[in-house]
């Protein structure tokens, strides 16, 4: 567990951030960043990964490319394009009835399958199938809700992977709106490998949750609840951390899925707040398959417990940034720029600031007004789950420049001729 004199030093160093900001010096670079591994942890797990869900900044990592089963926690993918369906696609709404084909009605009768049931021919609700879905894991409801979406089991998997290539997640295989193997789905295997299941890295997942809660932070309203009742079935949470849960935690979860195979073991996407930012965590391949097992819980606890010794969050108040940059035709031949935004970045304990380069715009002449875009600003120290994260934000002019006179130019052009 973090110890209370770890808290208390991340408090103290906090205090003295700002001071320590004003008086930076940043490098004004256009090469490529170099970046800073993550805390490597030593959990019981064949892959793990800690990444701020706001910035996609990788916190702490274990194998994270490594492609392991993803079992249950596929289901985050369904849960995505159920949102997207919904709020973006307007194909249905949460109280749509959704009609249960032969193939998925058999499916909810297998006994070694966590399921709730459903009849063929039957309408269920978007909403009941997808809170059943999330908490109960019940497979014949992502299947589903699938079939809702796109009309069938192989055109939804085609939709997954294409949703998965836009996020530059190439490395994953799906073949299963569930996460449930070829031989479990029947009729809408993909394939005739009857062992094929979906294959995907902790980083990967990481990716998909993290999309998840910030473009549909809705989702954690249902995975925080303890249970749901699917038409008079009671279907239990199976997140032991949550609150009141069967695993007792300093740090408090809201969601998110886990998932179970016997190829998977345990495995766990879990998300939190602490110190005010939310978090995912991903656990892959831990423990026996025997019943209620808490390995996966114990390891993601014992992950935090690693990250948040090692780590802890500055926020880089707007403005509290300084570099200057060669500017053209200014009365000043240098420009003070600052950051236009706040920045927040998980940095080691004993360290109080990041380390940024800025990269003035091309060009940069006077006139130049205070607050005018400058450059773009980027993190050298931090490694993110993708590119697009990578950027800080935007660079400004920390004061106005004024443009030289015509006669001073062309003697400033002069003299530069030598």
């Amino acid at each position: 567990m973090q110890s209370k004199q770890v808290r208390k030093q991340s408090q103290r160093i906090k205090g003295i951030v700002i001071g320590v900001l004003t008086i930076t010096v940043i490098t004004i670079v256009g090469s490529p960043m170099v970046h800073a591994a993550p805390v490597d942890t030593n959990i019981d797990a064949q892959a793990a990964i800690v990444v701020d869900a706001q910035s996609g900044q990788i916190i702490a990592q274990q194998n994270m490319d490594k492609v392991l089963p993803a079992a249950s926690t596929s289901k985050l993918m369904t849960a995505y394009l159920v949102n997207q369906a919904i709020n973006k696609d307007k194909l249905f709404n949460w109280d749509s009835p959704v009609k249960i084909s032969r193939n998925v009605a058999k499916v909810s009768t297998e006994a070694e399958l966590t399921n709730v049931p459903l009849k063929v021919g039957g309408h269920y609700s978007v909403k009941k199938l997808y809170q059943a879905a999330l908490l109960g894991s019940a497979n014949a409801a992502a299947m589903a809700l699938g079939d809702a979406i796109n009309g069938n089991q192989h055109a939804y998997i085609d939709h997954m992977q294409e949703q998965l290539n836009d996020w530059g997640i190439n490395d994953a295989t799906i073949n299963s709106a569930a996460g449930l193997l070829n031989s479990q789905v029947y009729s809408d295997a993909v394939g005739n490998n009857p062992n094929t299941e979906n294959m995907m890295s902790a980083k990967d997942m990481a990716i998909i949750a993290t999309h998840l809660v910030n473009d549909y932070p809705d989702v954690i309203q249902t995975t925080a609840l303890p249970r749901t009742n699917f038409y008079g079935t009671n279907v239990e949470s199976m997140n032991a951390l949550l609150p009141g849960g069967k695993v007792k935690s300093q740090y408090h979860f809201d969601g998110l899925k886990t998932g179970t195979s016997t190829k998977a073991h345990q495995n766990f996407v879990g998300t939190l707040t602490y110190d005010n930012r939310r978090l995912i965590t991903v656990v892959y391949g831990t423990g026996p398959v025997n019943g209620f097992n808490p390995t996966r819980f114990y390891q993601t606890i014992k992950l935090l417990d690693q990250t948040l010794s090692k780590v802890h969050f500055v926020q880089v108040p707007q403005g509290q940034l300084k570099a200057a940059t060669d500017i053209k035709n200014g009365k000043t031949k240098q420009a003070q720029v600052t950051n236009a935004q706040s920045i927040g970045v998980w940095l080691p304990i004993d360290q109080t600031a990041p380390k940024v380069s800025i990269t003035p715009n091309k060009d940069l002449a006077a006139p130049l007004k205070q607050g005018a875009a400058a450059g773009t600003i980027k993190m050298n120290d931090i490694t993110y789950l993708s590119k697009h994260d990578e950027q800080a934000g935007p660079a400004v002019a920390k004061q106005t420049v004024e443009k030289l006179g015509f006669f001073a130019r062309l003697w400033h052009g002069f003299l530069d001729l030598f």
